[in-house]
């Protein structure tokens, strides 16, 4: 009995030591929830599972590498121009729930700023942005 006591008391131990739920904590801005992070594979796990709550999903990588960026300050404006969202050093997973519209996207790393005007809806909206080998102004924004 008292190595059964001992046994799970040691158990409980190493389950306490191990560190909280990977999950990034969702933040909000100007009423609008949004979700940043997916550094590591148990981030990008937790990132993942909930992306179902949210309808705009943007990754930042490298093109060539194929690796993911951290270190991107991305600015998220609604249709007029007004700064809905300012986050830095976000990625490479970045997530938010917007209603539905059209908004302009600014996302800058290394000296190169991306812009990207997306339509956003009920439904997920995914979208990538790649830091080598990529033109840094949308000739065409999305209808």
């Amino acid at each position: 009995m008292k190595r059964t006591i001992a046994g799970a008391a040691i158990a409980l131990a190493a389950c306490l030591a191990l560190p909280a739920s990977a999950a990034p904590t969702p933040q909000q801005q100007n009423g609008i929830g949004y979700v940043n992070g997916g550094v590591g594979q148990d981030e990008q796990d937790a990132m993942r599972a909930m992306r179902a709550d949210y309808n705009l999903l943007l990754t930042f990588a490298t093109r060539q590498s194929g690796a993911y960026r951290s270190d991107v300050q991305l600015d998220i404006m609604d249709a007029r121009g007004a700064t809905l969202l300012s986050v830095p050093n976000t990625g490479p997973m970045f997530y938010a729930r917007l209603a539905p519209g059209t908004y302009r996207i600014s996302a800058a790393a290394e000296g190169k700023t991306f812009k990207r005007t997306v339509k956003v809806g009920t439904a997920p909206r995914e979208l990538t942005l790649h830091w080598q080998n990529d033109t840094p102004d949308d000739p065409h924004p999305e209808q």
